[in-house]
């Protein structure tokens, strides 16, 4: 087989003025032009800070002054990760109708009706699976100070502060003990003092939040879909450290900013054709245009990238001549920009 190149192959094609429209009771294959979609998936965290019940009294008892003393929450915007998403442009919808040499029952469709190829494999039209996810639901603890009963009926709250640092110091003698050898009814064998050494920790962990505090961190994203039309400046959502994903009406909110370029395939003037160019056949593909975009919050870059969009370029037929010879052609196309993948000559 021979291989054409796609710049050899452009010298015998005219552009496309506009998409076309079917006739009543016509018999036809339709397909589409693709148009591409930018999804954004923002990532940020939740931070929620909740201070423990003696907090007050950190330093007197444990020695540190590092605690959380009020409750609040706060957000941090991570990252932003971008991908292209592909859909039929339905306002760009295209005809092959019976016509001599050339073959339509060849011409393959994706799914969705974007052109695949000529005189090629059809793609695989297997049933889309749907993915059961398992989810695992967790019952709540109670929230309960992990305390003595001694502790508990103190009738101050300085008296239960105490009580449970002194719990906190029996843990910490009681791991130098079993770390050093220095008890009577030593765990029997390595995994039981694992096990033992990771109890203690834990009991001593919650002790210690009851003074400290305690700090956690959810990490979630947010889905926006932008169908790129022009060179503008857009906000993709609001965003503020109080409150998360809000809203412009929120004062403490500063937008995400979508800066797109676009740079559109420019259709050339019928004078500028060349009178010699060949009969166009009824397959057309599309050459696509580019975007140049960034996204920025606060001044800072989180993602920023050139790529092709299908829906800035332009239409364009193949020759017809390249249908009616006695090599069949063997075409392949991007379903994601419609532009040609490959040509080759099947002899």
């Amino acid at each position: 087989m021979k291989r054409l190149t796609i710049a050899i192959l452009g010298l015998c094609l005219t552009i496309a003025a506009s998409a076309q429209t079917m006739q009543e009771n016509e018999l036809a294959l339709v397909y589409y032009m693709p148009e591409n979609q930018l999804v954004f998936d923002v990532e940020y965290t939740e931070e929620t800070l909740e201070a423990g019940p003696f907090f007050l009294f950190a330093e007197k008892y444990l020695g540190t002054d590092d605690v959380i003393q009020e409750n609040q929450t706060q957000y941090h915007l991570t990252g932003v990760k971008t991908r292209l998403v592909t859909q039929p442009d339905y306002t760009r919808a295209y005809k092959v109708v019976p016509e001599k040499g050339l073959q339509m029952q060849l011409l393959s469709l994706s799914r969705n009706g974007l052109l695949y190829g000529y005189n090629v494999c059809p793609p695989e039209m297997k049933p889309r699976k749907q993915e059961c996810k398992e989810e695992k639901i967790r019952m709540p603890r109670p929230d309960v100070m992990p305390l003595l009963e001694e502790q508990i009926t103190a009738p101050t709250l300085q008296q239960k502060a105490e009580g449970a640092a002194k719990q906190i110091y029996r843990i910490r003698e009681t791991r130098m003990y079993i770390l050093s050898g220095e008890i009577d009814h030593a765990p029997a064998d390595g995994k039981a003092m694992e096990l033992v050494l990771k109890e203690l920790d834990r009991q001593e962990r919650q002790l210690t939040e009851l003074f400290t505090g305690k700090r956690s961190i959810k990490r979630m994203h947010k889905t926006v879909t932008y169908i790129p039309t022009k060179s503008e400046e857009y906000a993709l959502l609001y965003f503020s450290e109080d409150n998360g994903i809000t809203t412009d009406e929120d004062a403490s909110a500063t937008p995400l900013l979508l800066t797109i370029v676009a740079h559109k395939q420019i259709k050339a003037a019928a004078a500028e054709q060349s009178k010699k160019a060949p009969q166009p056949s009824q397959i057309y593909y599309n050459l696509p245009g580019s975007a140049d975009y960034a996204v920025t919050y606060q001044g800072a870059v989180l993602a920023e990238r050139s790529l092709p969009v299908a829906q800035f370029g332009i239409a364009v037929p193949l020759a017809h001549d390249l249908f009616t010879g006695e090599v069949l052609p063997q075409i392949y196309f991007d379903t994601k920009t419609g532009n040609i993948q490959s040509v080759r000559l099947q002899k």
